[in-house]
């Protein structure tokens, strides 16, 4: 019976998610200047996302350079270890980016924001919280004269040691994007 609540407490969480996904898919694309598709693993955990990116809020020309800042919303699924218990867990999350350009088309993006997990066990780890904080640094780049962007991205969950244990979640993750322009 202890049970019971704890279920339905991640079977609301889980539900949550997939009603917060479901409308960025309906809203995001008339809003959103980029789509982008990330997937990556690290140490036998992998990750598979879709973000939406804004326009610009923000940005600052320094000549040769140019710093903006964005918000992404993503929303994703996380997968344990083959072979492991625990069921994979959806996650939505909004994010902060800034891009300091270094060339017209190639950037170093950094961002920190909130993320909702549908549940606190994946493979056989306990991440204690269903909010996360997902920490991100990566490189990108426009591929010239199309709307298709590459790149690379380090991404860290963890609640921050609000409630312990807080083993973290790290990914290594390619993305490819497509700006709606």
């Amino acid at each position: 019976m202890n049970n019971s609540p704890r279920k339905h407490l991640g079977r609301c969480t889980a539900a949550l998610g997939v009603v917060l996904a479901s409308s960025l898919l309906a809203v995001a694309p008339a809003r959103a200047s980029e789509v982008s598709l990330l997937a990556g693993s690290f140490d036998g955990y992998h990750n598979i996302t879709a973000a939406w990116q804004s326009d610009a809020l923000w940005a600052h020309d320094f000549g040769s350079h140019r710093l903006d800042l964005s918000v992404e919303a993503s929303a994703g699924r996380v997968f344990g270890p083959a072979g492991k218990v625990g069921a994979p867990l959806w996650h939505v999350g909004l994010t902060p980016f800034l891009r300091w350009w270094f060339t017209q088309d190639t950037a170093l993006e950094a961002g920190i924001g909130a993320n909702f997990f549908s549940g606190t066990y994946i493979g056989s780890k306990t991440i204690s919280t269903s909010y996360q904080f997902g920490d991100s640094l990566g490189l990108f780049h426009r591929i010239s004269d199309t709307p298709w962007g590459v790149g690379v991205r380090f991404t860290h969950y963890s609640n921050a040691d609000i409630k312990r244990p807080n083993p973290g979640q790290n990914y290594l993750q390619l993305r490819v994007s497509y700006e709606l322009r």
